[in-house]
């Protein structure tokens, strides 16, 4: 009994470290230029916050790809580097927070990552590497480990930089009992892709005019991006299967 209750506060504990993560903040480099979380995402671009630990050989060994990673998807991604020790001590010490930062930028060539010492640790919450997905959709986290591939899908799938967000305005778009329901969708509605959570593409179907249901019984229950397409642009909406 006492090694289930014991279980069951760890378990508490790691539910609230989780939480603890920042939904959104204003954060600054050390030349004083800041950004906010909210207001990026606002611009329609999702953001990944690589956790790296100066100390983490791991981490160290992945910061050039992220780099080339960050420059080839700026358009649609904003990649931030929360620095702080993961090993040597419980935070930056204040004297050379900001010289152990500048060091990782000049060395790794962060010139498309906006980095900052995260000497509170707020996005530490377990070993690095780890990484923090934004939603441009839904200005939530979306994802939160230590798999860099899941990682940049997901913000890619997040992302709305372009997206037209009045092709659905009229629309009835809601899933029940394994059929998705297509309701008042514009007749220039030319596909619809749908993708999971983390960018895998499930299904991409050809519209036709007055189409009111899609068959998705087989689907896995789950949180899935539905994009529309029409010569308009294209418009996401987040649903729950």
């Amino acid at each position: 009994m006492k090694k289930i209750v014991l279980i069951t506060i760890i378990a508490l504990f790691a539910d609230a470290a989780i939480a603890q993560v920042p939904s959104n903040r204003t954060v600054f480099d050390c030349s004083s230029n800041s950004k906010n979380i909210y207001t990026t995402l606002a611009t329609g671009k999702s953001i990944i916050i690589l956790h790296k630990g100066v100390d983490c050989s791991i981490c160290r060994s992945a910061a050039p790809g992220w780099q080339t990673w960050a420059a080839a998807n700026t358009t649609n991604v904003e990649v931030w580097g929360a620095l702080t020790y993961t090993y040597s001590g419980s935070a930056f010490p204040l004297s050379n927070s900001c010289t152990l930062t500048n060091n990782w930028v000049t060395t790794y060539g962060w010139n498309d990552i906006f980095t900052f010492p995260d000497s509170n640790r707020l996005w530490v919450q377990a070993a690095s590497p780890r990484y923090y997905v934004y939603s441009a959709i839904d200005s939530t986290i979306v994802y939160q480990g230590p798999n860099s591939a899941i990682a940049r899908s997901t913000a890619i799938a997040q992302s709305t930089v372009g997206i037209n967000r009045t092709i659905l305005r009229n629309a009835k778009v809601f899933s029940y009992n394994g059929q998705l329901f297509l309701k008042n969708l514009p007749e220039d509605i030319r596909t619809l892709t749908i993708l999971t959570i983390n960018g895998q593409v499930v299904l991409e179907k050809a519209m036709q005019i007055n189409q009111e249901n899609i068959d998705v019984s087989e689907f896995k229950r789950g949180t899935y991006i539905l994009k529309f397409t029409s010569p308009k642009g294209i418009e996401s909406k987040k649903l729950i299967f």
